[in-house]
């Protein structure tokens, strides 16, 4: 069955590529240029993922995001003409799965669909990418079939990322995940975990291929 994907774009142009564009690779699409609209479908008509622009004519798009998270888990991809850090932290913050500034290419958004899409799918027990496997029932991880010893703050963190793989977390987001909402003002706390996760993960620590910084919002497990 073909996905569907709801899009919320108050640009008649750029709602109709969207639309064109996904249609290509089969999905079924639901254009709205209204957020109140596009909440009351949702209500009634759930979809398998959400295209947001937050520049909105009858709502702030950072508003509806945090609207709708209140109720609804669906993978929110945010495609924005804002640029700054902190409207893209704002919206990890607030819910997105995403964040694509414009202009974008449409090979891109197109991969960012699909991993959004696949990551929406139940997850198996166990996770891994490149020669990292991560077992959550036994709380191991390995690289190349060799057991690698985390510590409690090093799995977690990992297995947080996994759970989000492609999916920008921002400082806060782990802070508050792995160490409690007392903890979101030590952002120095991540980058020395995450530094020694790359220490054991990664065959070049200094460039990283899998455990990607986010420069002024957070951290990302590239799997695509």
């Amino acid at each position: 069955m073909a996905e569907t994907i709801l899009v919320l774009e108050d640009d008649p142009a750029m709602q109709s590529f969207l639309g064109t564009l996904l249609k290509t690779q089969q999905h079924q699409v639901y254009s709205f240029g209204e957020g109140i609209a596009a909440l009351q479908h949702l209500v009634q008509q759930p979809v398998d993922l959400i295209l947001l622009d937050l520049g909105l004519a009858d709502m702030d798009g950072q508003l509806w995001l945090a609207q709708l998270r209140s109720w609804c888990d669906t993978p929110v991809i945010v495609i924005s003409a804002r640029h700054r850090e902190q409207d893209k932290v704002q919206a990890l913050d607030n819910g997105a799965n995403d964040y694509v500034t414009k202009p974008f290419s449409a090979a891109e958004l197109l991969a960012r669909v699909r991993a959004n899409l696949r990551h929406n799918t139940p997850q198996q027990q166990a996770f891994s990418f490149g020669d990292i496997r991560l077992d959550p029932v036994l709380r191991q991880v390995s690289r190349a079939g060799a057991e690698v010893h985390l510590t409690k703050t090093e799995y977690d963190i990992l297995l947080l990322l996994m759970r989000h793989a492609d999916k920008v977390l921002t400082h806060n987001q782990i802070l508050t995940q792995v160490w409690g909402k007392t903890y979101t003002d030590r952002p120095e706390y991540v980058r020395v975990h995450m530094a020694q996760l790359r220490q054991k993960l990664e065959d070049s620590p200094a460039a990283p291929v899998y455990l990607k910084t986010e420069p002024g919002v957070g951290y990302r497990l590239k799997m695509t």
